[in-house]
């Protein structure tokens, strides 16, 4: 009884205002895990937001009965500093590899939760722009080669970033702008 008026009220206010809302490109809940051995229920958490996964579902719902959800549902992303890399390299190390473990098999538990996953390479801003943006692609890409092999992962992009968005921008040598970002889109 409570699905039929909750549907009711959303196809009235649907009639009634008939417009989605636009969302920012970028705008996303980001969540920062530092801990090197994390939960894998820490990071399901963090790429999938429970209040994120209860507006797909009440989209999906709506859509099984012939009606189109226009709720905008935000991105999220997970961003670390703990995978981490030899100085000026793409090889991952073995503190890097055992933290990606943790991504890889939340990944796995939400398999159908998410469509395709974008691996975003982030540096400091030592060095050149151009070095800086292939050494990010190239992190992004040994991510991306690592969840593929140990875990079978497809649907992965991903993009070098380089420190075009530093996340201490008070010091941007700073190791906190040394990161991998990762953004389901569901």
């Amino acid at each position: 009884m409570f699905n039929r008026k909750l549907i009711v009220v959303a196809m009235v206010l649907a009639g009634t205002f008939g417009t989605a809302f636009a969302a920012d490109e970028e705008a996303r809940q980001t969540i920062s895990i530092n801990s090197p051995n994390p939960k894998v229920e820490d990071i399901e958490g963090a790429l999938f937001p429970k209040e994120v996964v209860a507006l797909k579902d009440e989209c999906a719902q709506m859509e099984k009965i012939g009606l189109r959800c226009q709720s905008v549902i935000p991105k999220s992303s997970l961003d670390t500093i703990q995978i981490t890399f030899a100085r000026g390299s793409a090889l991952l190390t073995e503190e890097g590899k055992g933290f990606l473990r943790s991504v890889g098999a939340a990944l796995q538990r939400k398999a159908g939760v998410w469509k395709s996953l974008v691996v975003e390479g982030h540096t400091d801003s030592t060095g050149s722009d151009s070095a800086n943006r292939r050494l990010s692609q190239q992190r992004a890409d040994s991510v991306k080669g690592f969840l593929q092999a140990e875990f079978g992962l497809s649907n992965i992009e991903t993009a070098g970033r380089s420190s075009d968005r530093l996340r201490d921008t008070d010091n941007p040598s700073s190791g906190l702008n040394r990161r991998v970002e990762f953004v389901p889109n569901w």
